[in-house]
């Protein structure tokens, strides 16, 4: 038996002094409470930026195959349709309101295909995706290099 300021206590053989350990059970329940949200908010960005991602790949895809077109036939409208087909055949529901704009001139024919990709986080501004393809007018050059 020890006395300390008045206050027995009895010491066992391989016992010591100290308190009784705490109870710890549901402390992962609070933890998971905690860290939840923080893992939620993360999933739900990497799936925001998925979503512009393939939103920017159609609108893509939707400007080559119209630059194409237009490269091929010279035609704005052809190309215009062919950039709407596009979208709405690879990218149904993923570019929401297309606004494609071709410009055909002499030497080069230029797609601009932009459009807003979905949205699934209420709080950030609603993402614009826009990609432009532009070359030159496909047309037959002789040997000679000079253009008929």
């Amino acid at each position: 038996m020890i006395r300390s300021a008045g206050v027995s206590t009895t010491r066992r053989r391989g016992m010591s002094l100290r308190a009784p350990a705490r109870d710890e059970s549901g402390a992962s329940a609070v933890e998971l409470v905690m860290y939840m949200p923080l893992l939620m908010i993360t999933i739900l960005f990497s799936v925001q930026f998925c979503l512009i991602y393939l939103g920017s790949q159609v609108a893509s895809g939707a400007a080559r195959e119209a630059a194409r077109v237009a490269r091929v036939t010279g035609d704005g409208g052809a190309a215009s349709d062919r950039a709407f087909n596009t979208i709405n055949n690879i990218g149904d529901g993923v570019l929401d309101r297309p606004n494609v704009r071709v410009a055909v001139g002499d030497e080069q024919a230029r797609v601009t295909v932009s459009g807003e990709a979905s949205k699934i986080l209420p709080f950030l501004p609603i993402p614009r995706v826009t990609e432009t393809v532009e070359g030159p007018i496909e047309r037959f050059v002789p040997d000679g290099g000079a253009a008929p």
